[in-house]
């Protein structure tokens, strides 16, 4: 199994003829492998997973080949649903897999090959690859190739992908090389981040963590927790009204008045209407 190549974050998209920039796609890093003869996968860290997913399968791809990409499961708008991906991959019952598999199929969404034919491609510049994906892997019911657009409008591309509420994009220097294993430079992830005013509404005991809540008609709702650390003098801050605001305490949390206002940034929201990934911004 290779490891695949990572990303760095960027903080805006670089409108550059050096570059194409892609989707960046909300589901689960697969590299997906033929060369043993039959189809397998694994997940970025390693975890096989061919058997979770019986649709690919049935892909019809050629000998020797190494696929990467990002599997994942569509809801009614056609964009990704990262909790239906989870429920996937988390799912081991064979019963329920093939239950799943009726109401919630995967979607394999290649953009890059290491390996075709049996020989290593990594080395080619990226171009290359894709022109080799093009060439020698066909669309089918369970897989799809990622389309990349020119470097030059990936700010408008940004720009459109962010009014569709989706995940971010992707920039990739047309002649980089496939570094497995190592984050590189070369490859760089925009977010498009939702911004969110919250209530401070509780703060962890041990290790960190601040639960935090939304205001909705006249009432405040638990919204999600922010588990990154946010600058120390920020923490500091919230200890220090701590004895003032706190209203009650169990062994794993001190709950305080919503009184504290803060901005966070977020995934956006999960269907339960969560904060996802949270992380502080600014009181």
């Amino acid at each position: 199994m290779l490891s695949p190549m990572l990303l760095h974050k960027a903080t805006e998209p670089i409108s550059h003829s050096s570059y194409i920039a892609e989707l960046k796609l909300d589901g689960i890093r697969l590299i997906l492998s033929t060369v043993s003869g039959q189809i397998q996968c694994w997940t970025r860290h390693g975890t096989p997973c061919t058997d979770r997913f019986p649709e690919l399968a049935t892909l019809n791809l050629p000998p020797g080949v190494v696929l990467d990409g990002e599997l994942i499961v569509t809801d009614e708008q056609s964009h990704p649903d990262f909790e239906a991906i989870l429920t996937r991959f988390q799912t081991t019952n064979e019963h329920k897999i093939r239950t799943l598999m009726k109401s919630d199929p995967v979607q394999f969404c290649v953009f890059d090959v290491l390996m075709i034919g049996g020989q290593d491609v990594t080395r080619l510049p990226l171009h290359e690859r894709k022109t080799i994906l093009q060439d020698k892997i066909n669309e089918q019911t369970h897989l799809s190739l990622v389309r990349s657009i020119p470097g030059e409008k990936a700010g408008a591309f940004f720009d459109l992908v962010s009014q569709q509420n989706l995940e971010g994009i992707v920039m990739k220097k047309v002649n980089s090389i496939y570094q497995v294993g190592k984050r590189s430079h070369d490859w760089l992830k925009v977010i498009a981040y939702h911004h969110h005013d919250v209530l401070l509404t509780a703060i962890r005991k041990e290790e960190f963590g601040w639960l935090i809540g939304l205001e909705e008609e006249g009432w405040v709702r638990l919204a999600g927790i922010i588990e990154f650390p946010p600058p120390p003098d920020a923490r500091k801050a919230v200890w220090s009204i701590v004895n003032q605001a706190k209203v009650d305490e169990d062994k794993e949390f001190i709950y305080l008045e919503p009184a504290i206002t803060m901005k966070v940034k977020s995934r956006g929201l999960t269907k339960r209407g969560m904060i996802r990934t949270p992380v502080f911004q600014s009181f």
